[in-house]
């Protein structure tokens, strides 16, 4: 029994060895330990590879955490705080657990459930960095002669005491490397074998090398969209409403139209449920255009109001991953319509204000619509087609049920 628990202390040794949770400034979480750092990076090594990391992207380093698996079934993560032969001690959000060692089945670095991330995130910082080491081997090779002949001749100008020729053994001791400084920014590894044969990969097709050759700008919406789970909008565009208001009560007509292609401004919020699927609602204002009626010579009806749209909707989009990205949008919410009715009579020298009502409609509604949105560096353009189906009450009644809106939006992903 003894030497199976000392087995199983062998097999869960190297999970034990501490190891970093990085959480970046955009949210996302590396696992990792990290090898070595300087002012300006941090080298981490992962499961998928090593990378560099700018410290200006690091939000702050978390203690690793651990998922312990046992034998009959459940788990807990938390921080080993302690390990011999027969008790592991694990320190969870409930507290300090006392596991026994024979129980575990399995232990495994916890990865904050975003593996998937992780990989994708790692994968596109290693191909930038292949694509940054072709390019500085690129600037060391067109050095021009003259400076190779400057370079040699100086050198040589010289010889030490002990007669080492610089062309000679010196070369041979210690190889001369033109050096090109890189951007600050940029973070290359001269030494990864997967890196140099995407190189050559990318020599091979040209849809390889010019997808490499777009850098990675880790604050650009573009980049943001596959991490964040927020989206904030504003929009602003055009609402159609055909309206029809009762003014038989003053004299003219039964139901008199009062349609209008009003200016509407709006605000909007959604949380990410998915890569596809985002839930939220919005806000929508919206002003009635005037309008002016005169049933006779002596009588004449102004008409102006607002509109206020209240929704809760879902955007399903068709290409999240894209830069220029399609989606299809519905919902239900809640409409209200309030138009103001100014009767006025003219006495023989001026127009005297005789009333003024206010109609109110207020109802559920329900909507369809699409939209396309492209990222822009660090924000998101696009355009929204909405349809509404309403009900109208009271002197709106008359009203048709289906109204439009087009709006142009900006949206930022955080």
């Amino acid at each position: 029994m003894k030497k199976k628990v000392l087995f199983l202390l062998f097999v869960l040794l190297p999970f034990v060895i501490q190891a970093e949770a990085i959480k970046l400034k955009n949210g996302l979480i590396i696992n990792g330990s990290i090898v070595g750092q300087t002012e300006y990076i941090l080298n981490v090594k992962t499961s998928y590879g090593n990378i560099a990391i700018n410290q200006r992207e690091v939000e702050k380093i978390m203690p690793d955490l651990h998922r312990i698996i046992l034998k009959g079934g459940g788990e807990f993560i938390g921080n080993i705080v302690d390990m011999d032969e027969f008790t592991l001690s694990l320190n969870t959000d409930s507290g300090l657990v006392n596991i026994d060692v024979p129980q575990i089945s399995s232990m495994e670095i916890y990865d904050y459930n975003e593996a998937e991330k992780q990989k994708k995130y790692i994968e596109n910082k290693q191909e930038l960095e292949a694509q940054a080491a072709k390019e500085l081997a690129e600037r060391n090779a067109q050095a021009t002669d003259l400076e190779q002949a400057q370079v040699k001749a100086a050198a040589g100008s010289s010889v030490s005491a002990t007669g080492i020729e610089f062309d000679s053994d010196l070369e041979k001791l210690f190889p001369s490397k033109p050096v090109v400084e890189a951007p600050k920014d940029v973070y290359v590894r001269f030494n990864n074998k997967d890196s140099q044969e995407d190189t050559e990969e990318q020599e091979a097709s040209p849809a390889k090398k010019e997808k490499a050759k777009k850098q990675i700008d880790e604050t650009s919406q573009d980049f943001k969209k596959d991490y964040s789970k927020n989206n904030f909008e504003v929009l602003l565009g055009y609402q159609n409403l055909p309206l029809k208001l009762n003014l038989s009560g003053y004299g003219a007509g039964k139901s008199e139209d009062i349609s209008s292609s009003n200016v509407a401004f709006g605000i909007s919020y959604l949380r990410k449920m998915n890569k596809h699927l985002w839930l939220g609602g919005d806000l929508m204002i919206g002003m009635l255009s005037k309008n002016k009626f005169d049933p006779n010579a002596s009588t004449h009806i102004e008409t102006s109001g607002q509109v206020y749209d209240i929704d809760l909707k879902a955007n399903y989009y068709l290409n999240p991953q894209s830069t220029t990205r399609f989606y299809l949008q519905a919902g239900t919410g809640f409409a209200s319509v309030n138009v103001n009715k100014n009767l006025n009579t003219y006495d023989g020298s001026k127009w005297i204000q005789e009333d003024t009502k206010t109609v109110d409609s207020s109802n559920i509604s329900a909507i369809a619509g699409l939209g396309v949105e492209r990222s822009i560096a660090d924000l998101n353009l696009g355009l929204e087609f909405k349809a509404r189906y309403n009900t109208y009450s009271g002197d709106l009644k008359e009203s048709s049920n289906l109204s439009y809106l087009i709006a142009a939006k900006i949206n930022w992903f955080f």
